[in-house]
């Protein structure tokens, strides 16, 4: 049992970095429109969309924060901090109810 909490840990760390990814990525097009527009970018980017837009859509009730002309879309964060107090919570709870400590 101690082998699946620390795989759950793994996995929970792995998609955090992605989330991060993801929005890092979603960025580019301001920062960097020749790099934005890359094929080995858009085909990360299509992975990452595939993986994290499911779980980001449920946080897409958060209204974006208006900083001057743009917009700064929240919800990427509320997802990665829903992610991790809600993965560790699972965890720890599966943790205790094994005796793992």
């Amino acid at each position: 049992m101690n082998e699946l909490i620390t795989v759950l840990r793994a996995f929970l760390q792995i998609y955090i970095i992605c989330v991060l990814a993801w929005a890092l990525i979603s960025w580019l097009p301001m920062v960097s429109p020749s790099l934005a527009f890359n094929s080995t970018v858009l085909a990360i980017r299509k992975f990452l969309d595939s993986v994290v837009e499911p779980y980001i859509r449920l946080f897409r009730f958060v209204p974006p924060v208006r900083i001057g002309m743009q917009q700064l879309d929240l919800s990427a964060l509320v997802a990665i901090i829903v992610l991790q107090f809600g993965g560790n919570l699972v965890i720890s709870l599966l943790a205790r109810a094994v005796g793992v400590g």
